[in-house]
């Protein structure tokens, strides 16, 4: 199983590996550390991560929080396809919204 990572990027920060009950816990003081120096427009890119749980759902729900906590925008880019049926479940449409592709957020 391939440990979290989190670094910055031109754009903000990117993820990748395994975000799970297992490995985020782990991730926070990565965030803290991070957190100071992004920019007031950040973009999470998750084209890296591997696999995601509620726990992934969490931190990317934290990380939204606390960017928009310090008066800036938060989005996420090239999202896992496991992400989706999170998000739908979680109701979480409107903080992952740029993610999740074009028609896969109705669950109706």
């Amino acid at each position: 199983m391939a440990d979290a990572r989190l670094h910055a990027t031109p754009e903000g920060l990117a993820l990748s590996g395994t975000l799970t009950f297992a490995t985020v816990p782990g991730l926070e003081s990565r965030i803290r550390a991070l957190l100071a120096g992004l920019p007031a427009r950040t973009r999470v890119d998750l084209g890296e991560v591997t696999r995601i749980d509620s726990a992934g759902v969490a931190l990317l729900v934290t990380l939204w929080r606390r960017v928009h906590e310090q008066g800036g925008e938060l989005g996420f880019h090239s999202i896992p396809q496991g992400l989706v049926p999170l998000v739908e479940l979680y109701d979480l449409q409107s903080v992952i919204a740029d993610s999740v592709p074009a028609g896969q957020t109705d669950a109706a």
